[in-house]
């Protein structure tokens, strides 16, 4: 029986006489409770931030049990761009175009560390992998692009970022670094593919060395990359896309700087602007270049004039037009310089402006047939001849 805050227990029944032992139970009882139920939450949700990332972070790092970690630990997210000045290369960073910027820690047998950088691009991922990366870049996956080193992986994907080293200095095993990759390169496979740098595809085959490619989106990461010390031929108050790649042509060699502008009008103005600069080459050094549209061509080096000029004039420009449709230029025929698809589209929508046309002609003339008819009939048809009406007709007199 409960009565109030208080349990009542039977403890003797004799005839009709009932004696009760009054127990304060239910105050203390409720406590237990609490307590317990208290514990079992802090329990789930501590189980539950061990299984999935916390809000504020990216889905795509892994599982601690998906690469054989111990735990996982979620240490920064952040977005602003001064929060990178504790980060490795955090000013190049920046420079290349920041976003966001998240970290996880696995403890294990090979602890690692995963930073995912959000960028403003896929041209600033593919930057930070020819920047940052040991060995030449390679087509993915994982990523669209990826470059391994003998203490980290790292790759990109669309405007992804994703940098893989082993926590505190340690080496963590090549394998362990493919496998990390791999998993976090499957989460980012629903994200649209990035396309690397057009500027880079304007360099020679001949001679070229792809494991020297530096491709930098802006002027500010390339002095940041040259720690202000740029040669005086590029160290120039422009808006440009600079990237660079060294050459050997027989016993000669040098480095290859290719600048794109936003205007053919300020390339040329830059190439002028060359030609003053002739007087601060130092000796031994020969500097040469090519202005093709918005592009400059710089050749720096041993090179002699027949070798420079035969591998400048490869640099080639030429402004293209391209039609845009639901196949993205995949498949169609293309008549008269136009795609199919398109002139079908046109077609279509004569052919549906004549059936519209026709429709509304044949609707006014079945309009106006029918009036006509119904005034036929209202005549035959009337209760009263039009005579007994004269005011609805019209008396023509004759003078």
């Amino acid at each position: 029986m409960i009565n109030g805050k208080y349990r009542y227990r039977l403890n003797n029944i004799e005839g009709n006489s009932v004696k009760a032992a009054l127990v304060r139970g239910a105050p203390r009882s409720f406590a237990i409770t609490s307590f317990l139920t208290i514990c079992v939450l802090v329990a789930t949700v501590s189980l539950s931030a061990q299984i999935q990332a916390p809000s504020g972070f990216s889905e795509f790092f892994p599982e601690a049990s998906e690469i054989d970690a111990v735990s996982r630990t979620f240490s920064q997210a952040f977005e602003d761009a001064a929060g990178l000045s504790k980060v490795k290369d955090g000013k190049l960073v920046s420079d290349v175009g920041f976003i966001r910027y998240e970290r996880a820690d696995y403890s294990g047998a090979s602890p690692l560390s995963i930073e995912i950088f959000t960028l403003l691009d896929s041209t600033a991922a593919y930057s930070l992998l020819t920047l940052l990366g040991e060995s030449p870049v390679q087509p993915g996956p994982p990523g669209d692009a990826f470059t391994a080193g003998s203490d980290g992986f790292l790759f990109a994907r669309s405007r992804i970022f994703v940098r893989i080293l082993g926590k505190g200095g340690n080496v963590a095993p090549k394998e362990l670094l493919e496998k990390s990759a791999a998993v976090i390169g499957a989460k980012t496979e629903r994200l649209s593919g990035g396309a690397r740098p057009g500027l880079i595809d304007y360099f020679p085959p001949d001679g070229y060395d792809a494991s020297s490619l530096r491709y930098f989106p802006s002027r500010d990461a390339y002095n940041t990359w040259t720690d202000g010390k740029a040669p005086e031929h590029i160290n120039a108050n422009y808006d440009m896309e600079i990237a660079t790649a060294r050459y050997i042509a027989g016993n000669r060699r040098g480095t290859a700087y290719m600048l794109k502008f936003p205007t053919p009008e300020l390339a040329e103005e830059y190439y002028d602007e060359l030609a003053s600069l002739v007087a601060t080459i130092p000796d031994g050094l020969s500097i040469y270049a090519r202005r093709v549209g918005p592009l400059v061509a710089c050749l720096e080096g041993d090179f002699d004039p027949v070798s420079a000029v035969r591998l400048l004039s490869e640099v080639k420009f030429s402004y293209s037009l391209h039609w845009i449709d639901d196949d993205g230029g995949n498949g169609g025929r293309v008549v008269w310089g136009i795609p199919s698809v398109i002139l079908l589209t046109v077609a279509n929508s004569l052919i549906l402006c004549l059936v519209i046309t026709l429709f509304a002609v044949l609707l006014g003339l079945a309009l106006g047939v029918g009036n006509f008819a119904l005034r036929q009939y209202r005549d035959k048809h009337s209760a009263e001849p039009l005579d007994d009406y004269p005011d609805n007709w019209l008396n023509l007199k004759k003078r």
